[in-house]
């Protein structure tokens, strides 16, 4: 080996070489492979993750569902995404999983790593750096960052992510939705199940996104007084963020808005602002949720638009009795209903703990009617999406 080979074999021990997963195409559940060519460590650019190779290996990965009914048996809760690995050549002797946590004086005790089997979890050893918890590893399933129920309560690395959400009428408002989530989501996973859930419709706005967040704390997001902002606070529930990827704030921009400044504050401390959000959308034709917006100059303010209409603010009273027998599965409509702002967990819960399903669905109906036209007008395009044969049914009555 010469003295070229040698020193790169040295860097490749000591420093992480970043590399692009391959989108394992075999297999349509986001599965990631990592193929080295090498011993060495080698840092995923999408997942955070950092695998130390013991030569020339492929490797498949992914996020799963955690089982939050075992953390909560041994008083634990997520502090990071679950991941399954199968080893399909070579061997991997370390594994690098991301955390998000600010550990004053370097102390993190209360981080775990989760080795989950089948029915069983079990916690095993680990060292803690300021990026990653490093384990050595023997045999691949499945891997997660855990932290003990009544850990202390610290800021976290946290990012700000932002969807736009275009009305299908140009004179209409459109949505921005804020999202607040620890730094170690897989970002790509979110705009992937974003877009799944929104008929990618919904492009991501690439900006800056970094702050730091302290779990269980009340945020409030304000803007430059133009737009409405639902809900006017939201506490940052970090742990329940790393499947869900609901919306946080709900921002609604008039037609033709040419600016929107946003600011993120706990009390009145700014945790995270943007200035001269504009409206030059660009989506990439292949994968729309990787669209983004581009910052200019400052342009004028837009003239201040018509009140709008809502063609859907009918439908309700129109088909009010028989919605509170015929609704459906009502977790797609929660889901997207929290997308657009108009519900928040504390008003589905509320749903969910009536006894019967009639009971349910009248309360949903009572929520959205009292939050006024806009609300009535995202609840019937919400169940257009989910729903599309019992709308036309009921409007073909009607007619």
């Amino acid at each position: 080996m010469n003295w070229d080979d040698l020193s790169k074999k040295i860097e490749r021990e000591r420093f992480p070489e970043d590399f692009e997963p391959e989108d394992y195409d075999q297999e349509d559940n986001g599965t990631y492979r990592l193929e080295c060519p090498s011993a060495g460590l080698f840092q995923c650019s999408k997942t955070g993750l950092v695998f130390r190779m013991e030569g020339e290996g492929e490797v498949l990965y992914r996020t799963v569902p955690w089982d939050r009914r075992f953390l909560a048996q041994s008083v634990k809760r997520p502090a990071g995404p679950l991941f399954m690995f199968r080893c399909l050549k070579g061997s991997v002797s370390q594994l690098h999983l991301p955390h998000c946590e600010i550990c004053p004086g370097g102390g993190c005790d209360f981080l775990s790593v989760a080795h989950v089997t089948d029915d069983i979890i079990e916690f095993i050893p680990h060292k803690i750096t300021e990026t990653h918890v490093i384990i050595n590893i023997y045999g691949f399933s499945a891997y997660g960052l855990i932290k003990d129920k009544d850990a202390p309560v610290f800021p976290i690395k946290a990012q700000v992510l932002l969807f736009y959400h275009p009305s299908d009428d140009p004179e209409l408002e459109s949505v921005l939705h804020v999202l607040l989530l620890p730094r170690n989501v897989v970002l790509m996973k979110v705009q992937e199940e974003r877009a799944r859930r929104n008929g990618m419709r919904e492009p991501f706005i690439e900006t800056t996104s970094d702050c730091e967040l302290t779990p269980d704390q009340i945020y409030s997001l304000s803007t430059d007084g133009y737009h409405k902002v639902t809900p006017k606070t939201k506490k940052f529930d970090n742990d329940k963020d790393y499947e869900n990827y609901t919306t946080t704030f709900a921002v609604f921009l008039p037609a033709k808005v040419k600016k929107a400044e946003l600011t993120l504050r706990k009390k009145k401390n700014i945790a995270w602002s943007i200035l001269d959000l504009l409206s030059s959308l660009f989506v990439n034709l292949e994968h729309p949720w990787k669209g983004f917006y581009r910052y200019q100059a400052p342009l004028p303010a837009a003239t201040p638009a018509k009140p709008p209409t809502f063609p859907g603010q009918d439908f309700i009273p129109k088909h009010r009795i028989a919605l509170e027998t015929r609704l459906g599965l009502l977790q797609p409509i929660f889901l997207r209903l929290q997308d657009r702002g108009v519900l928040i967990d504390e008003e589905r819960e509320e749903v969910v703990s009536k006894s019967t399903k009639t009971l349910q669905n009248q309360t949903l109906l009572d929520m959205v009617v009292k939050k006024g036209a806009r609300a009535q007008e995202h609840f019937y395009q919400v169940l257009k999406e989910v729903d599309p044969c019992l709308v036309e049914d009921l409007e073909e009555q009607t007619v």
